[in-house]
């Protein structure tokens, strides 16, 4: 577990990791499938944890344990809190925000009338169209009339 959570803080931070996920897959009896859906799950829930303020969290000691420790063992809630509420939680945290998954922006907008005063079949048709072209912060440009 210790290393499978080493690999998914790397991650988080935006350090290359395919070398060290193939070392563990090779080392370990898991299968593909669940070596990506550990990795997966712990990447998830510790980026969700990041996203939110450390206000909204309340580190709590108490002699009654919230987890069941034959579900989650002690460890591996002390390996995630010290993430969330440790020293490395600036460098993960801004990492996580920036690789956060966000729909792109709009980057520019340019847009123009044309009014079609007539056509060949007709001598008066006074129809507007709406020309419009909209550029998006991931580089793609939109064209389209309305």
């Amino acid at each position: 577990f210790a290393f499978l959570f080493t690999v998914t803080v790397n991650a988080l931070e935006g350090k290359d990791c395919k070398e060290s996920v193939r070392l563990i897959a090779e080392s370990t009896n898991l299968s593909e499938e669940q070596l990506a859906f550990l990795i997966s799950g712990m990447y998830t829930l510790l980026r969700e944890a990041l996203r939110l303020p450390l206000s909204t969290f309340k580190q709590e000691v108490s002699s009654v344990p919230t987890w069941s420790p034959d579900k989650i063992p002690e460890d591996f809630i002390m390996d995630f809190s010290s993430i969330v509420f440790g020293n490395r939680r600036p460098a993960s945290e801004g990492t996580a925000l920036i690789q956060g998954s966000r729909l792109p922006s709009v980057q520019d907008f340019r847009w123009r009338v044309d009014v079609a005063i007539s056509t060949s079949s007709l001598a008066r048709a006074l129809q507007p169209s709406i020309l419009m072209m909209m550029k998006l912060s991931d580089g793609t440009a939109h064209r389209f009339e309305v």
